[in-house]
């Protein structure tokens, strides 16, 4: 009698209760499958954006570029720069997703204007349409309400990084090269798909490297516009009495590409050689299809980190 006890009973000699056995057996298999092929996915994935980011000047994945001109003659500059170095920058640097940012100047004496273009680098596109960022846009300090109508023919562009590089000799020096110089290529892609990624590969495989083979070159970066975060931050109290010179929900804005070149030379210098680079880099994405381009070139004021 006691030699059956050690037997297994009927029920555990069953189909169907072997049949659950082994099922609980394999769910657990493929539970530690699915867990090991996670981590080792999440490992390439550190290190694919470790190596790109690794090979460039900007910090996160999209930038917020605001640039437009001032009357001179009828602005106090100095009132205004120290708002927007001493108040502005550090306060939008304060908010989560906000990692670093820049300001340039350049002087259009033919129309006594100054021209100032500033970016932010954000760890994504969802850091400008978060809660925090909407909630300082829509309650903005004194002083932002005092100036910031002064801008009053600002473009603003929420963009995402498509390509960005530094020279070999800076690789390392992620997120925190700055050149003293940029230039600001501003253009309409090809309206056709294929002649747009024809033009993207063309600027990243060619334009890009043979840019950072001049010895003054640091960086190369191309952003492309996004409508819905531009237009998200737009509407804001921030932004009611600054007269954005293009709709941001247009088909020309939702367009827009940028190329942004950085030197280490002096914008005025006698030996400055960034105007030959970037008639070059025009002329090269205009036969590509490139429409409506625009350059500016800018001198750092000032770059600062959260």
């Amino acid at each position: 009698m006691c030699g059956e006890g050690k037997g297994e009973s009927s029920d555990e000699q069953h189909p169907a209760t072997q049949f659950r056995k082994h099922s609980k057996v394999l769910r657990w298999l493929l539970l530690l499958s699915a867990t090991e092929t996670l981590l080792r996915y999440k490992a390439s994935t550190r290190n694919q954006q470790s190596s790109i980011m690794a090979s460039n000047f900007l910090r996160g994945t999209a930038l917020l570029i605001i640039w437009g001109a001032i009357d001179s003659t009828s602005t106090n500059e100095d009132e205004l720069n120290d708002w927007w170095t001493n108040d502005h920058l550090p306060e939008r640097l304060e908010i989560p997703g906000f990692l670093h940012s820049r300001r340039f100047y350049s002087a259009d004496d033919t129309n006594n204007s100054s021209k100032y273009l500033v970016w932010y680098e954000v760890s994504s596109l969802e850091t400008l349409t978060s809660a925090p960022y909407l909630a300082a846009l829509n309650h903005p300090t004194p002083r932002t309400a005092k100036y910031m109508p002064l801008l009053a023919t600002l473009n603003r562009c929420a963009c995402r990084v498509l390509h960005s590089v530094a020279r070999r000799d800076f690789q390392r020096c992620h997120g925190s090269g700055v050149g003293a110089t940029m230039a600001h290529i501003v253009f309409a892609p090809p309206s056709s798909e294929d002649s747009r990624d024809a033009l993207r590969d063309y600027i990243i495989s060619n334009l890009s490297p043979v840019a950072l083979t001049h010895s003054t070159a640091l960086a190369f970066h191309l952003i492309e516009h996004d409508a819905a975060a531009t237009f998200s931050g737009s509407t804001s109290k921030s932004y009611r009495a600054v007269r954005f010179q293009e709709h941001p929900q247009s088909s020309e804005i939702r367009a827009r590409w940028m190329i942004l070149v950085e030197f280490s030379e002096p914008r005025s210098a006698p030996f400055a050689k960034h105007d030959q680079l970037v008639r070059s880099a025009v002329d090269e994405i205009g036969t590509r299809g490139a429409k409506d381009v625009v350059v500016e070139v800018y001198e750092l004021i000032c770059a600062m980190s959260e």
